[in-house]
């Protein structure tokens, strides 16, 4: 988890540049591999030297990652295979390339605003420590109310501070790494208020962008629908992928059945767009302007979210203290309420 064999989000943000700028000037997936290969982000050059050569063989982008594809999102692999059979792999790597800067800067904003907590964390942890050891060797007095007494008390607390620490850690790395259970994750958060939002609002640009291409390129709605519903690596949008490719080959509308998936996943005002677009005989045009209206949502909305969970884990953090100060202050009134009656 922590020692991940995951392209970095970084890197793989120089490599959808490379490739958006390579492949609108004409070169060729393997050319541009080629270059990367030999001057591109040092860490992943031999997986560039793979990718070039299976190219060279005649595998199509989505075959020549399909290997390797552990080792990138989901989302990078799925829109990949969206704008590969749509023609449109120019304009994929550069939404690719906006949407990891967005998360890029979005955890940049959040570590940052985590910093001054985290050190706050640390501290309390420290202060209770040394109380707890202090005031055990002056009285055998437990301050805090969980049997810790004395140095042996306090070595106890770090060890239980420590493995809770670990285990926060842990647990958001594993989820971050893991594709399948980032899915689910992704999807029980869009029925949380705030988070939900944010995450639909990603959907929902990777949804559009990937109708846009598909209506653009010609392809059959039921195709569409379903590379439109993979494109959002979101599974509640993933476990309507099928059904409702079904009913678009069957003959119905698309608004109509965005509609029948819920507002969770499809709020009104998305489905009257399209609908507008499905009349108008102009779905592509809309979806586009869509795309890049949750694009710009998303990102305003992520930045409220990181903004949120700072706050979050401060509050946090300070309500650990202020129950701790008068677990405190309650004690000491004890011991005084218990000295007054010996007298």
């Amino acid at each position: 988890m922590f020692f991940s064999s995951k392209v970095a989000l970084p890197q793989l943000m120089q490599w959808c540049r490379a490739l958006k700028h390579g492949l609108d000037v004409g070169l060729s997936p393997v050319r541009i591999f080629r270059q990367q290969a030999k001057s591109g982000p040092a860490a992943i050059r031999p997986l560039a030297a793979k990718l070039s050569e299976r190219c060279e063989q005649g595998d199509s982008l989505e075959a020549a990652f399909a290997p390797d594809r552990h080792r990138f999102p989901i989302l990078f692999v799925e829109l990949i295979a969206v704008g590969e059979q749509t023609g449109r792999l120019t304009e994929t790597f550069g939404e690719l390339e906006h949407y990891f800067e967005t998360v890029i800067s979005a955890r940049k904003q959040l570590f940052a605003a985590l910093v001054w907590p985290i050190i706050m964390y640390i501290s309390a942890i420290m202060v209770i420590a040394i109380m707890l050891c202090i005031l055990g060797l002056i009285g055998k007095w437990d301050p805090i109310g969980l049997g810790l007494i004395g140095p042996a008390g306090a070595a106890k607390f770090l060890a239980m501070a420590a493995v809770f620490t670990f285990v926060v850690v842990f647990s958001f790395f594993y989820i971050r790494e893991n594709d399948a259970i980032r899915g689910k994750a992704e999807a029980m958060a869009l029925v949380v208020p705030g988070l939900g939002s944010c995450f639909r609002a990603f959907a929902l640009q990777r949804f559009s962008m990937a109708l846009h291409m598909t209506s653009e390129a010609g392809l059959s709605a039921d195709k569409a629908l379903h590379l439109g519903f993979r494109a959002t690596a979101n599974d509640a949008y993933l476990k309507r992928a099928l059904p409702s490719a079904k009913r678009a080959k069957k003959g119905n509308e698309i608004a109509g059945i965005l509609a029948a998936c819920g507002t969770t996943l499809f709020p009104e005002e998305y489905v009257d767009a399209v609908q507008v677009g499905e009349e108008s005989g102009q779905i592509a045009e809309v979806m586009e302007k869509q795309a890049k209206h949750y694009r710009d949502e998303a990102a305003r909305k992520l930045k409220t979210l990181t903004m949120l969970l700072g706050g979050a884990v401060y509050a946090m953090v300070m309500l650990m203290v202020i129950v701790l100060i008068f677990r405190l202050v309650f004690s000491i009134g004890a011991v005084y309420d218990d000295a007054m009656r010996g007298l």
